[in-house]
């Protein structure tokens, strides 16, 4: 007998049941096909017919004669029941503890009758191994949703007609899920309707069975769903918001797809219940909850189009505030989103200051360009002062500072950096009590008034040598406070940098060395900051004769910044002529100068780039193109002059201004610059080793030359950080004695003041040389390498000495060595071998160099 449906069994009007032919014909077969009795799961979502059709099922297996036995029905208990009753389980998920345990052991038996139907959610161990046992003999019947011809078949058993419209509207608000479709079609007006009128009555009865079964849905799930209401279609919410099993319950429950998504009815008619209040408030807590798990999930564009309330942004734009500093690139990516284009958008601000802490300094400012800042907005008038400082424009900054200052007395330490910078100190006391009563000072505002109090001694005519002191202590513990507090906000200087700079004035390079690796070491002011500080690491390494590991740092900057700022630029190309005037020749000086001069041109001075300016000066002196840097100069001098000269920031500038006038051979340069030096010494230390080493210097440029003088400055010029030029004053003073003993002795204390071997990079091969020939270094020592290209030069045996501090003598026993480890047979034979072994053909002369063969010419 088959077991397909009598027709008398069909679903009625009042009990739709619409899958029995389609998903049920595989199990309804079985009933008679199975010589045992049948086993099976029926699984399905709350409404999804498992009731009425297990209700059917028995009805069915009655009428062939099978005997049933429902759990829980008052029949007695599931144990003992023989193999042939089919035993039927209605909500197996909410079954006793003691009826599961019956049903777990009945279903271990293969050939015992059963048939179960359960929710997808929860699920126990339990319940997973009974359902595992079942669909051992056939698959697990799933009641889920419903298409056209499922309805059609519905309405055909039925005996109704719908119009093709309403079948598709039904169908559309209800995403096929069974109960919902039941719902609709038993709440349908009329089989002819074709307009919405009546759709709207049925949207109006649907919403009624909807809120009712939320009603009747755990608090958590009626949360999540509310949540999920403001998430637009299409975009599952899952993690914070949604959790996994929270979820699971909906989708049970016949309020979720089971991917999360909420079905159309639900979201309208949750979202229609909800004060718009309400709903503003779900929107900003899934913004936040969906930016903490994603902050680049699409859900998040649609999230704000669908909610379009402020809460939402406010929460957008304070996450985004929150990865600022940590990860700029995402922040500026979500302040984008909401920004509105009004006047004003608090977006703006953050967008700004994220933009700066990306490095995109360009784009920074054409935000505040676009919409001026209102008074009293710190952050972008901070953040346009930055700007225009890393343009090489601290002028610019300081004005806008001094234009637009804060509400309030405040004074932030930016318009201190600024005005002192430009020789314009605004005179603003540090934090008073009243300030710290006002509540507990943060570690920025401990940094910031540190700041403000060591440039303030650092200008100031206190007492020798106490206010150098006293400057260099507090401006250190400003720069390790701001590595502490973890700013990474705009300003026209880092602290670290003022304070490695003023080390370095005072002649202590070590200290600016650690200042610099510490706040490297400590991510110091952000990701913007770490090129400048390994330019300054550059520079420091450079005055400490070690151009190696300058080279490296400006290597690791450029790799962070390929396209440095103009104020970054500047020092990079300080670092480059540095290392060019000393360990190169004019030629490559020169070379170097051409790129230099740019960045030159691109800032005006300021106070914290007085040190490096007088790279340009010295460079610009001995190429003859002292026009090029006068402006600089004057600019400088203007600075400090309208600081009251203090000595701790004049002493560099003035060495410059005297070592340009000893390039230039002209006494009148000098004078001012020494007097200068003269009159700080009082007060300075290195003014002191820098006036004495002058008088010394110009004695011997005037052919006066008292080796114990000599020594002595240029160990003093040494001990001040002036390592390279205490060598060139004792290789200036070898080179004017008489004396060969006195030659020899104050050459020895060049070559210790600053040494030069192992300092150079050896050229590297060209591409095509060959693997078979040797590296210059595997033949010649790092000193003969040095002669050897000096040869290449056409340099004499003196100018050979005087260039690397050695006697022409000495030199002349190198040049020796050199032919006797090459093997040449003349003269020509070592050129050609040297260019060979060093030079690439296309980038020497043509015209071959002359072997030196005596001590001048």
């Amino acid at each position: 007998m088959s077991a397909r449906l009598h027709a008398a069994d069909r679903p009625s009007w009042s009990q739709p049941s619409m899958l029995w032919e389609r998903r049920l014909g595989p199990m309804l077969d079985s009933l008679s096909e199975r010589s045992v009795g049948p086993r099976a799961v029926l699984v399905g979502a709350a409404g999804s017919g498992k009731t009425a059709t297990l209700h059917r099922v028995r009805t069915q297996l009655a009428r062939e004669g099978r005997r049933v036995h429902v759990a829980g029905s008052g029949d007695g208990d599931v144990d003992g029941l023989p193999r042939d009753t089919v035993l039927l389980v209605d909500d197996l998920h909410a079954c006793a503890p003691e009826v599961l345990a019956a049903v777990r052991e009945r279903a271990a038996d293969p050939d015992a009758a059963m048939i179960v139907a359960l929710r997808p959610w929860p699920t126990t161990a339990a319940v997973r191994e009974i359902t595992r046992s079942l669909e051992a003999s056939l698959p697990a019947v799933l009641l889920g949703d419903l298409g056209p011809a499922d309805v059609d078949r519905y309405l055909d058993a039925a005996g109704r007609t719908l119009p093709g419209a309403c079948r598709r509207h039904i169908l559309e608000i209800t995403a096929g899920v069974t109960w919902l479709v039941a719902a609709a079609l038993a709440e349908h007006a009329r089989d002819d309707c074709d307009d919405d009128e009546h759709h709207s009555e049925l949207s109006r009865a649907l919403d009624a069975r909807v809120s009712h079964r939320l009603d009747d849905a755990d608090e958590r799930v009626r949360r999540v769903i509310e949540r999920l209401s403001v998430v637009p279609p299409g975009h599952a919410l899952t993690g914070a918001a949604a959790p996994e099993a929270d979820v699971r319950e909906g989708h049970a429950l016949g309020l979720l797809l089971r991917n999360g998504d909420l079905l159309p009815l639900v979201r309208r008619c949750v979202r229609s219940a909800l004060p718009a209040a309400r709903i503003a408030e779900l929107g900003a807590t899934v913004a936040v909850e969906v930016l903490r798990s994603s902050p680049e999930d699409p859900v998040l564009e649609g999230l704000l189009a669908s909610t379009r309330d402020d809460a939402a942004r406010d929460a957008v734009i304070r996450h985004a505030d929150g990865l600022r500093d940590s990860h700029p690139d995402r922040a500026v990516a979500l302040y984008r989103r909401v920004v509105d284009g009004s006047r004003p958008d608090p977006a703006l601000p953050g967008l700004a200051e994220a933009l700066w802490a990306a490095g995109d300094l360009d784009a920074a400012i054409a935000v505040v360009d676009a919409v001026p800042a209102p008074a009293g907005e710190r952050r972008l008038v901070d953040l346009a002062g930055g700007v225009w400082s890393a343009r090489g424009m601290m002028r610019r900054a300081a004005a806008i500072h001094r234009t637009s200052p804060p509400a309030g007395a405040a004074v932030s330490a930016g318009a201190t950096i600024a005005a002192i910078g430009v020789g314009a100190p605004l005179g603003v006391a540090p934090l008073g009590t009243d300030d710290i009563a006002a509540g507990l000072p943060t570690t920025a505002e401990v940094s910031a008034d540190l700041l403000r109090r060591g440039l303030s001694a650092s200008i100031s005519s206190a007492p020798a040598g106490t206010a150098p002191d006293s400057a260099l202590a507090d401006l250190v513990r400003a720069a390790e406070m701001y590595t502490s507090s973890r700013s990474t906000g705009p300003v026209p200087e880092l602290p670290a940098v003022i304070a490695a700079a003023v080390a370095l004035d005072l002649g202590a390079p070590r200290t600016a060395r650690s200042i610099i690796d510490d706040a490297i070491g400590g991510g110091h002011g952000g990701l913007w900051a770490r090129p400048r500080l390994l330019l300054w690491r550059a520079w420091i390494a450079v005055q400490r004769a070690r151009p190696n590991h300058a080279r490296e740092a400006l290597d690791a900057a450029r790799e962070i910044a390929p396209r440095l700022s103009a104020r970054d630029a500047f020092l990079a190309g300080a670092v480059e002529l540095a290392i060019a005037r000393r360990y190169d020749d004019a030629s490559g000086l020169e070379t170097v100068w051409r790129r230099a001069r740019v960045a030159l041109l691109r800032i005006d001075a300021d106070l914290y780039l007085l040190h490096p300016l007088a790279e340009y000066l010295g460079a610009a002196a001995r190429l003859g193109e002292t026009e090029q840097s006068r402006r600089h100069l004057e600019e400088a001098l203007a600075i400090v002059a309208d600081l009251g000269d203090p000595a701790l920031w004049i002493t560099h500038l003035r060495w410059a201004g005297v070592q340009q006038g000893i390039l230039l051979g002209d006494p009148g340069v000098v004078a001012p610059h020494a007097k200068a030096l003269v009159a700080a010494s009082a007060d300075s230390h290195v003014a002191a080793v820098m006036a004495k080493a002058g008088r010394v210097w110009t004695s011997v440029l005037a052919g006066h030359v008292d080796a114990d003088a000599v020594e002595a400055a240029a160990e003093g010029l040494a001990s001040v950080g002036l390592r390279w030029d205490g060598a060139r004053l004792a290789g200036h003073g070898a080179g004017r004695a008489d004396d060969r003993k006195v030659a020899s002795r104050l050459l020895a204390c060049a070559r210790e003041l600053h040494p030069t071997d192992g300092q150079r990079r050896v050229a590297e091969p060209g591409p095509t040389r060959d693997a078979a020939q040797p590296v210059p270094e595997e033949l010649l020592s790092e000193r003969e390498l040095e002669v050897a290209r000096l040869v290449l030069q056409g340099k004499t045996y003196a100018e050979i000495g005087e260039a690397i501090f050695i006697s022409p003598r000495t030199a002349e026993h190198h040049i020796a060595h050199i032919r006797h480890r090459l093997g040449a047979t003349s003269r020509s034979d070592v050129i050609a071998k040297l260019r060979q072994l060093i030079l690439d053909d296309r980038d020497h002369p043509t015209a071959p160099p002359t072997l030196p063969l005596r001590a001048s010419g």
